[in-house]
């Protein structure tokens, strides 16, 4: 049984952080369109064989890039509401025209703030499947 002494906190934060920033990349991936695979050619005629299917790989692509999205969207909104919030606004609902820093958008210190956001990450992280789980 896993307990939480076992557990190498801050490699687990960090990992937590690597897929949260990968966030609004997949998201973007998971935007476009990943084309159609179309029917063969009939024509009697044999053909090179090709390593990869360009259209296939676009589509298994686009599918990756949702369930990505998915299973992070899904670990933060598994955390307790205060984490939640924190995380969907430093990751998930990204205002880059706004230049107001995090902690006075919910009114907190600068120091509360990231202690806040790293134990956030770290539930993130405990929750979260894709994150492996480092251990001391």
């Amino acid at each position: 049984m896993l307990t939480y002494d076992q557990i190498d906190r801050d490699e687990l934060i960090a990992r937590a952080t690597e897929y949260l920033q990968n966030y609004e990349l997949q998201y973007q991936l998971s935007q476009k369109h990943p084309g159609t695979i179309g029917s063969p050619d009939s024509d009697g005629m044999p053909k090179g064989s090709k390593i990869d299917n360009p259209a296939e790989s676009s589509i298994v692509d686009h599918i990756s890039s949702q369930q990505y999205c998915d299973c992070i969207e899904q670990a933060i909104d598994n955390l307790r509401p205060e984490m939640k919030k924190l995380l969907y606004n430093k990751y998930i609902n990204i205002d880059k025209r706004n230049n107001i820093p995090e902690w006075d958008k919910i009114g907190i210190s600068k120091a509360a703030y990231y202690q806040d956001i790293k134990e956030a990450k770290y539930w993130f992280g405990i929750t979260c499947s894709l994150v492996s789980i480092p251990l001391k």
